[in-house]
């Protein structure tokens, strides 16, 4: 195991009944990284992130998570990872402060060391005027911050996070994003491990993303990397007139291409050599009085799910 991973998977299998939902799964998570895991339904996503939490015993295969054996040291591995699950499990009577209290012993802290790292948690995520509030009366991303802070309590190296934006509103959501990305830059969370089925919070919060597919990794890499993979920058110019575009097609030294359905629309994707870039802007600028619009567009994770997950 390298020292830049933070968790291995090799020959990963696991089956229900009939059924294979991990068919021999390998996967490196680099540490530090912010890795995102998509895929359809049945892909493996919750089964993966279950084994890894030592939720789950794999059918066979290793999974290590810093240097542990999820399975051969399954308590060593256990005070290395911090889960927050989809589901709200917090006691809806008790406060932040006594939750994180509660977590504090059951992982083992002595009362004053418990007490000292709720504090710490609770001013980290901003939660010190809640902390005797209870539970059912904080709004949902709030709570949600405190499902984080008890993830926190044994100062994880590897963060797992299943949806973790669920039935939130959009300004919790951002608010939450952000929070994560703060984590993990500041080193609370070294490692984030997350399912997400929202292709839109992947792409805020991705540095890495996991396609699965049938029980296996179709492909892993940074966003860009699979956007490109999969997709072309694009740019699409309307000119005032069907006869100007024409002509653009037509003398283009860079492959201009009619956009369908719309006579007096061009699309050009951006090639990536300078020289034949060079030419497509001069070959522009030959008709720019006659622009009356331009619109820049990259590849998205939308492609990336429906060409790499679904196919």
């Amino acid at each position: 195991m390298s020292e830049h991973t933070s968790v291995a998977v090799r020959d990963l299998e696991k089956s229900y009944g009939n059924k294979t939902v991990l068919d021999g799964l390998c996967l490196s998570i680099r540490r530090g990284s912010r890795t995102v895991v998509l895929g359809p339904n049945g892909a493996g996503k919750s089964t993966l992130l279950e084994i890894v939490a030592t939720l789950r015993s794999p059918g066979s295969g290793t999974v290590v998570v810093e240097g542990q054996d999820v399975v051969a040291h399954t308590r060593q591995a256990r005070q290395l990872i911090g889960l927050a699950p989809q589901s709200n499990a917090l006691d809806p009577l008790a406060s932040p402060q006594e939750v994180l209290d509660f977590q504090g012993a059951v992982l083992g802290l002595h009362a004053r060391a418990a007490r000292r790292r709720s504090s710490e948690l609770l001013d980290l995520f901003g939660l010190g005027e809640h902390r005797r509030t209870r539970i059912a009366k904080l709004s949902g991303g709030t709570r949600r911050k405190v499902d984080l802070a008890v993830a926190l309590v044994n100062a994880p190296s590897l963060v797992i996070l299943d949806e973790p934006t669920t039935g939130l509103d959009p300004l919790a959501r951002m608010d939450l994003w952000e929070e994560l990305k703060r984590l993990n830059a500041n080193g609370e969370a070294s490692t984030l491990l997350i399912s997400t089925q929202d292709l839109h919070e992947a792409e805020v919060l991705a540095s890495d993303i996991v396609v699965l597919r049938e029980g296996n990794v179709a492909a892993h890499d940074s966003p860009d990397v699979l956007k490109s993979l999969v997709g072309e920058r694009t740019l699409t110019l309307a000119l005032d007139s069907p006869g100007t575009a024409r002509a653009l097609v037509g003398a283009s030294r860079a492959g201009f291409r009619a956009e369908p359905g719309d006579p007096g629309t061009v699309r050009l994707a951006l090639p990536r050599d300078p020289a034949v870039l060079r030419s497509a802007l001069e070959d522009i600028g030959s008709v720019a009085a006659s622009v009356q619009q331009m619109r820049l567009a990259d590849p998205s994770l939308d492609d990336v799910f429906a060409s790499l997950a679904a196919a």
